[in-house]
């Protein structure tokens, strides 16, 4: 009796692949989110992965030794968010090519991906036991304003990358349909009101 010879299969990803696989989940829960608040805690997993994936992309060059460093023990370690967002900001690091151009961070962007990184993502990525109730109707604005610095870090730098011409305009596509979804949620709606009302008072 034959066997079918069975084949491997493999998984493969680049840090392009991985960043843009977390763009589109971020954007699947964005979709999600307003009928179950449960999903925004993936948006904010999935955001966070996708804007430090693509700030490492934006930074690296043409070098990964660009974005990783040697351990006292001589292990290879990635930078970490905080830094790569850094080195993102600077021109001096950023400035590669004749078109290149560093990211400036809005005061909301910036209050935004503080409130990512330390408040929310840390926060789910490492549950304290506790009962934790999270106001969500800041999460449209503060994934609107995410999302705007990923297209930048992905598409805008003007530095070397490895996207294809599809997998960019799919990073287009997502980023509007993203942020369609986000303007036009009754939580967006809501939140403007409330800001309207406490700047009236």
């Amino acid at each position: 009796m034959s066997t079918k010879k069975i084949r491997p299969r493999y998984l493969r990803l680049s840090e392009e692949t991985n960043a843009l696989d977390y763009l589109e989940r971020a954007v699947f829960y964005i979709h999600q989110a307003e009928n179950k608040t449960v999903f925004w805690k993936w948006v904010v997993i999935s955001l966070h992965g996708a804007l430090y994936g693509f700030s490492i992309c934006a930074c690296k060059g043409t070098s990964p030794e660009n974005v990783t460093f040697k351990t006292k023990r001589g292990d290879e370690k990635l930078i970490g968010i905080n830094e790569a967002l850094k080195r993102c900001q600077n021109p001096k690091w950023m400035h590669m090519t004749v078109i290149s151009k560093h990211l400036e961070l809005t005061p909301s962007q910036q209050d935004s991906i503080r409130k990512l990184k330390r408040m929310l993502r840390d926060s789910f990525e490492h549950y304290i036991p506790r009962l934790w109730s999270i106001e969500v109707h800041g999460m449209p604005q503060l994934a609107a304003d995410v999302l705007l610095v990923i297209r930048f870090l992905a598409l805008e730098t003007g530095n070397y990358s490895h996207l294809t011409k599809s997998q960019k305009r799919k990073i287009k596509s997502l980023v509007y349909q993203g942020m369609r979804e986000l303007t036009q949620s009754r939580l967006f709606r809501e939140s403007q009101t409330l800001e309207h009302s406490a700047a009236s008072t």
